[in-house]
């Protein structure tokens, strides 16, 4: 699949000498603020040598104050770093490459300013930054010298760790490189905990709330600014600067990716306390679903509202974009499991207790099933996805399957097509995008085609007799609830009933990459979900695991 680069509007030129490097504890000091707590502060942080806390944290830090910093000299025999030294790739190919990066790529991540991060700038910066940005590109555009400059930035990366260095070219690389891991990469906890532990090294959760006319700075200093402001919330440590992010996104230096970050970290606040509180409560099978559909309802309108908003946002400012799909499709995704949480009471409750609820199975249904369409709809930004859309696609499909055979009394004839339909339509995008930025597309694609076959195969073998009885949401229960286990499968009171008045259960289907202990409903097992996100899935924000 061919993607044409449009060109971006010539950005001004930034000199990379006017810009203080951030491994320095100074510079990383300029975006903070020293509050009244902090001058009268009687615990270590407040009476130690500050420039130890502030990204040199070290024995000889603390304890030599008074003495200049050794400055760390390049030996004779050092290796080189810079990629296009090295020979890894010519100049006008690594140009271009970079160019990719920042038009079609950086966009998914609003990570980088391109009227900062030139070519010139990177390259100066940061040779661990311009090699992830290289290779992820190479990834997409260039797959021959994607194995050469991938290995060179998980030396970097090695590199990095190894002498403890510190900035914010130093996470940025980190985030790209996790952004579009290798899908057998498992060190997500790993290298966005390393991360976060270097920016609170530096000192970003001190950041101040934003204000346009709080410090008189140049032009390359406010944009220098904003880089770490841009970085920091993805994050998302809810802080008074991030309750002011609406303003830092429509501030006079902003670009149109911001728009971007602005939707997403809107919506951890959106989110953050309540959906926590909803989830805990769900796990308590005594909770009624009264008690929680205040709650279920007033998040929903929140979402609902969030996404409207952002999705106006985006659109005003370009035509074609991968903003909205993404808006679309992490709203969809989070109104999905909102409504899958006060399921899990009535997968206990009896059939009465069902029918009082259809609406709440219709819209978990309506969510994940729009999650698909929406693949479809915006087909030509899926190639480049990382791989939390991935594994959200997944969970739409995996949820579909286990609604329709636990609900299969309701969501039956011409819904069951749907579904079915959908799934296809979806394998259809990613195994269309082959040879694209990684082999996710590759994996979704073969994952999506055999639900969709053995979910087929699955409704033509348990065909009910009755085939041109009434079918759909509102169609005759054949057996109750309690009758089945809530994963799906009969219980010992239903042991001698036959297979044609049964919702089949997951077993019947022989989908293996379907695990039963995966599609609990919902998913007890959080971790395992949070480690293939790379992020708390009910929160939508990066955080350290913790046991």
């Amino acid at each position: 699949m061919k993607h044409r680069l449009t060109k971006t509007k010539k950005a001004p030129t930034i000199s990379p000498q006017s810009i203080p490097s951030l491994e320095s504890p100074a510079a990383a000091g300029a975006h903070t603020s020293e509050t009244e707590d902090d001058t009268n502060n009687l615990q270590p942080s407040g009476l130690l040598n500050h420039q130890a806390l502030e990204g040199k944290f070290s024995l000889g830090n603390i304890l030599s104050a008074d003495q200049e910093p050794v400055q760390r000299q390049r030996s004779s025999n050092e290796p080189l770093e810079d990629p296009i030294e090295l020979g890894l790739v010519t100049p006008s190919l690594a140009k271009s490459l970079f160019d990719s990066f920042i038009t079609v790529l950086n966009p998914y991540i609003s990570q980088l300013d391109p009227y900062l991060h030139t070519f010139t700038y990177v390259r100066s910066k940061s040779a661990f930054l311009l090699s992830s940005i290289l290779a992820m590109s190479a990834k997409a555009f260039n797959h021959v010298l994607y194995a050469k400059l991938y290995d060179h930035s998980q030396d970097l990366f090695a590199n990095v760790f190894r002498r403890g260095s510190k900035s914010i070219e130093i996470v940025q690389a980190i985030l790209i490189l996790t952004y579009w891991k290798e899908p057998q990469d498992t060190r997500v906890w790993t290298s966005v905990g390393y991360a976060i532990r270097i920016c609170m090294d530096l000192g970003w959760h001190k950041l101040t709330p934003y204000s346009p006319t709080a410090v008189a700075e140049s032009e390359m200093q406010k944009r220098e600014r904003r880089n770490v402001e841009r970085t920091w919330p993805w994050m998302i440590d809810c802080t008074e600067f991030i309750e002011s992010i609406e303003d830092w996104c429509n501030g006079p230096l902003a670009i149109d990716n911001d728009q971007l970050l602005g939707a997403f970290t809107t919506l951890r606040l959106v989110t953050s306390a309540s959906f926590p509180l909803l989830a805990a409560k769900s796990r308590q099978r005594s909770i009624s679903l009264s008690e929680t559909a205040s709650l279920v309802g007033l998040l929903d309108g929140r979402i609902e509202r969030w996404e409207r908003k952002w999705t106006a946002n985006v659109t005003a400012q370009t035509e074609q974009s991968c903003h909205e799909f993404l808006i679309r499709f992490y709203g969809a995704h989070l109104r999905l499991q909102l409504h899958t949480l006060p399921l899990h009471g009535i997968l206990v409750s009896d059939k009465s207790y069902i029918n009082h609820h259809i609406d709440t199975v219709w819209v978990a249904y309506s969510s994940a099933l729009n999650m698909l369409q929406l693949i479809s709809r915006f087909s030509e930004h899926v190639c480049f996805a990382q791989d939390s859309i991935h594994v959200m696609t997944a969970y739409s499909a995996a949820f579909l399957v286990k609604i329709t055979l636990v609900f299969s009394d309701f969501i039956s004839g011409q819904l069951e097509s749907t579904c079915t339909e959908a799934i296809q339509q979806a394998a259809q995008v990613f195994s269309n995008q082959s040879g694209c930025i990684s082999s996710s597309c590759t994996l979704q694609a073969s994952f999506l085609e055999r639900v969709a076959m053995k979910l087929t195969e699955n409704q033509t073998r348990h065909k009910t007799p009755q085939e041109g009885g009434p079918t759909g949401l509102a169609g005759p229960v054949p057996q109750t609830i309690d009758q089945l286990d809530i994963n799906g499968g009969p219980s010992a009171d239903s042991e001698g009933s036959s297979s044609s008045q049964r919702p089949p259960d997951l077993a019947t289907l022989d989908i293996s990459f379907l695990a039963q202990e995966n599609l609990d409903f919902p998913f007890e097992c959080d971790n395992m979900w949070a480690e293939m996100f790379g992020m708390n899935t009910q929160d939508v924000s990066f955080f350290p695991q913790t046991d």
